[in-house]
């Protein structure tokens, strides 16, 4: 045996646990998913004085099992009140005292959930890490999983990211297998990665490309211009390529492929007409790569995305007695998410991961691959696989519609599902940031066309769908920032103000608001889902003069007016309701008087939009005129649970014009 393996536990550890009996009765029924069939090895520890020793002399079973002791303990032994809140917190253990735990091998869920081992204190359930070990240890042939893989850019990493999406091409009915596609306008020629070059592929044939989603980050001083287009044809200096783009042509050419799109080098920077022509094509060049790199870990391009990996949680290597006699070591480490990556904070980088068919996510702590399937590390483990931002998929039968073996479900079912994917990837997309703040519509433009092929009789109206209407204008910002000082969107649609997007479209609920016209001025015909000029919005609707309190949200009646409340008991203060603004402005920073337009009937509360009339010059709306104007802009979404309904639902329809 292994005198090092023996040296990772103290005495007491291998004497109990890690003993031939003791490993044994922990280990079996390890395979099933219902762990608690399993009865486990149950053992009383050494002191709390011997485990602090041990664990100073580097035992990792009896450090890791303090780390549960002192949470069972501050648990269990803190004085509380009778609300439960803790009046005095529990010091360490007495120095004699003895724990009694309960250890069992077994996986949560699905045979295919990582073995894990669960850790109990009698009843109190402690912790469940999992377990892995290492390719070639005596242990390989019981445990399955692996450890992440830390090389990103290593024969191994290359050879496993082809596994990976050769495993994809064969294996996953989910996912439409690649194949040569038209080039896109230009792409960087990397095979001299030492002397790259800008290809213009005119009369290039079909071929297998890559495409790369990062962070700028910084500005780019060395992109293609229109004074740079021909002497980058004949070859780029690669002490001028920023990082992660010269990160991007070694892991194309490593892959064995040969063309890379790059936005900086791809598009023509100082042409707004070849701009608007390539983001209109963004859909096809990432959908159609043969795989797309997400520089995931580069909070910009200087910076490069090769680079080591950062080890969280380091894990906790411990012996393991094999079935057969054999010994060797495994490695016990809590599951968690992965870290958070700079690529997530990114609007623009949202719909690039969307509109890809094939990833490689190259992360702070491993190399990932994504796909319409799933997303997973790459080489196998499952710890710290998925992200914490979503997962942003589309549905399959948008995204691969022609797809062989689809489900089949009712047009009701499916409308449901791609309505459902629509609000998911607006909350994900519009909480993330942009260099430029105008690209709101256009950063997702590629992204509307999957859901424009679905919804083919519906027009997509600035962020908003015209079947949805009038539903769909009961969005709300849950952090609401300064109100954007450019013109980007009409009023009405979430693009025309910043911050997080929720989306309420009010289900089965009774509209009694109805949507006379809805036009909106694309600012390009070329990229008709991107940016406007111009919006209106017109509605026949009910509204009512009321005063609202933005900052504390609360909605209330006019003195002497007619909204009247149903039962004053049921609100604190007098409110009516309540209301969330659209941004931080002049109308939104004190208690005025505000208009409610109502949109949907819900039964226990009207929703809707606060409106007030479009303003004189100096951007002061003009009360004497609330009555009589009859265009209004948006500034607020309100609920109104308290109000008369008789009163509220006999008012008068009026018309009026949004902008």
């Amino acid at each position: 045996m292994d005198t090092n393996i023996k040296s990772l536990v103290c005495d007491y550890c291998w004497s109990t646990l890690f003993s031939v009996d003791g490993f044994k009765t922990a280990w079996e029924s390890s395979s099933s998913t219902d762990m608690e069939s399993n009865p486990g090895y149950t053992y009383t520890t050494a002191t709390w004085q011997e485990m602090e020793r041990s664990a100073n002399f580097l035992c990792g079973w009896c450090e890791l099992l303090q780390e549960e002791i002192t949470h069972y303990y501050h648990i269990t032994q803190s004085k509380r009140d009778s609300r439960g809140a803790i009046t005095e917190e529990a010091g360490t253990p007495p120095a004699n005292a003895r724990f009694c735990f309960t250890i069992r091998f077994g996986k949560h869920n699905s045979p295919a959930s990582p073995l894990c081992v669960q850790i109990s204190i009698g009843d109190f359930r402690c912790i469940s890490p999992i377990v892995y070990t290492t390719t070639g240890n005596p242990a390989a042939e019981f445990i399955k999983e692996r450890g992440v893989l830390e090389d990103q850019d290593s024969p191994e990493a290359y050879s496993l990211a082809l596994q990976c999406i050769r495993e994809c091409e064969k294996n996953h009915p989910r996912c439409l297998p690649p194949k040569a596609e038209r080039l896109p306008t230009r792409v960087i020629d990397c095979a001299e990665p030492a002397r790259p070059r800008l290809l213009i592929t005119q009369d290039a044939p079909p071929d297998h490309y890559v495409a790369l989603s990062y962070v700028w980050g910084e500005a780019q001083p060395h992109r293609t211009t229109k004074a740079t287009l021909g002497s980058y044809t004949e070859s780029i200096d690669t002490k001028y390529i920023p990082k992660a783009i010269r990160d991007a042509i070694k892991v194309t050419q490593s892959l064995g492929l040969q063309y890379l799109w790059v936005d900086a080098y791809c598009i023509i920077q100082d042409s707004s007409e070849d701009k608007a022509n390539e983001i209109s094509c963004i859909r096809s060049i990432f959908r159609n790569a043969y795989v797309t790199i997400i520089a995931a870990n580069a909070g910009k391009v200087s910076k490069g995305f090769l680079n080591p990996c950062c080890i969280y949680n380091s894990p906790c290597e411990l012996p393991f007695r094999c079935p057969d006699g054999n010994i060797g070591t495994m490695n016990v480490q809590n599951f968690e998410f992965g870290p958070k990556e700079p690529v997530n904070k990114r609007a623009w980088c949202l719909e690039e991961r969307v509109l890809s068919a094939r990833a490689l996510w190259y992360c702070n702590h491993t190399l990932q691959y994504e796909c319409q399937t799933g997303h997973k590390n790459v080489g196998g483990n499952q710890n710290m696989a998925d992200g914490q931002d979503g997962l942003p998929r589309l549905p399959d039968r948008i995204f691969t519609p022609k797809l062989h073996g689809l489900p089949q479900i009712s047009a009701t079912e499916a409308e449901k599902e791609v309505a459902t994917a629509w609000r998911n990837i607006l909350g994900l997309y519009s909480k993330r940031t942009l260099t430029e703040p105008r690209d709101r519509l256009v950063a997702l433009s590629g992204v509307v066309g999957y859901f424009a092929d679905f919804w083919l009789n519906s027009r997509y109206l600035a962020g908003l769908w015209e079947h949805q209407l009038p539903g769909c204008l009961l969005w709300y910002i849950t952090n609401a920032a300064v109100r954007p000082f450019k013109y980007r969107a009409p009023s009405w649609s979430w693009a025309a103000v910043d911050g997080p997007v929720t989306s309420h479209l009010g289900g089965n609920a009774s509209q009694i608001c109805s949507v006379v016209r809805c036009h909106v001025v694309p600012k390009r015909d070329i990229n008709i889902n991107g940016e406007v000029i111009s919006g209106v919005l017109v509605l026949d609707v009910m509204l009512h003069l009321v005063v609202w309190d933005p900052v504390e949200g609360e909605m209330f009646d006019v003195a002497g007016g007619s909204v009247g409340i149903s039962d004053e008991s049921r609100s604190e203060r007098g409110e009516i309701g309540y209301a969330q603004r659209d941004a931080i402005e002049q109308v939104s920073m004190a208690t005025s008087e505000v208009y409610a337009a109502i949109i949907i009937d819900n039964t226990n509360t009207f929703l809707g939009i606060i409106l007030v009339p479009v303003a004189t010059e100096n951007n002061v709306p003009r009360a004497d005129a609330l009555a009589s104007c009859s265009t209004y802009r948006r500034v607020g979404w309100f609920t109104a649970p308290f109000v008369n309904r008789d009163i509220w639902l006999s008012t008068p329809r009026m018309r009026v014009q949004v902008v």
